[in-house]
């Protein structure tokens, strides 16, 4: 739709769950999920007016939450692809170039990771791990999955436009989660300096950044 709300457009039209929709950073693609097309998810891309719906992914795994390189060449994403079946579920962060091919495996864990976000010279990528589905923290690591740093707790990153910060939701105080309260933390993307942006006892989550004028 507009900026305003106005001319709402679908895209999608079928029975199946198109969720987490990524700009190209050209504005002529849009990555997202398809969830029950073939029983799982799987990353799909189409031009910006729906047409041209292409799948990028094909096996039994979950893959999710796509993400553009600012170049418009990678796709970052989430799978379980490569979870032993023995072992808890745990997921990884791959990357791919635009068209599905030359798939790259970035992290080796037995943890839950998520949200993966490029940094503006697309060296670098943040993302949240836990070895749970609570308790997350926010890292850092090289485009090609190398250099992993932790920041600090956290979950939702997103950089800055000049890549130096990067902005995330977190439950204030180093002890025990306080549900139903979250605030706005903005931290220098080596983690040495850390500043909360809200006070307040409501949840503050998922930030977002003003784009550079």
């Amino acid at each position: 739709m507009n900026a305003d709300g106005s001319d709402a457009t679908r895209l999608t039209n079928n029975d199946a769950s198109d969720m987490q929709p990524d700009w190209s950073p050209d504005s002529q693609r849009i990555a997202f999920a398809s969830r029950d097309r073939d029983g799982n998810s799987e990353i799909y891309a189409m031009n910006a007016d729906g047409s041209g719906i292409t799948r990028l992914t094909n096996n039994d795994a979950s893959d999710m939450q796509p993400a553009w390189s600012p170049d418009g060449r990678r796709i970052a994403f989430v799978s379980d692809r490569d979870t032993d079946p023995y072992s808890p579920p745990s997921e990884d962060i791959y990357s791919m170039n635009a068209d599905g091919s030359d798939l790259v495996r970035l992290t080796y864990s037995d943890l839950v990771y998520g949200n993966p976000v490029w940094s503006p010279d697309g060296r670098r990528i943040a993302f949240e791990s836990s070895p749970s589905l609570a308790h997350s923290s926010i890292y850092v690591m090289n485009a090609d999955g190398s250099e992993i740093i932790r920041i600090r707790r956290g979950h939702s990153p997103v950089w800055s436009p000049d890549g130096q910060f990067i902005a995330f939701g977190d439950y204030p105080g180093d002890g025990d989660i306080i549900m139903g309260d979250n605030e706005i933390y903005a931290a220098s993307v080596d983690g040495s300096e850390i500043t909360q942006l809200t006070d307040n006892d409501h949840y503050d989550g998922e930030p977002s950044w003003r784009p550079a004028p």
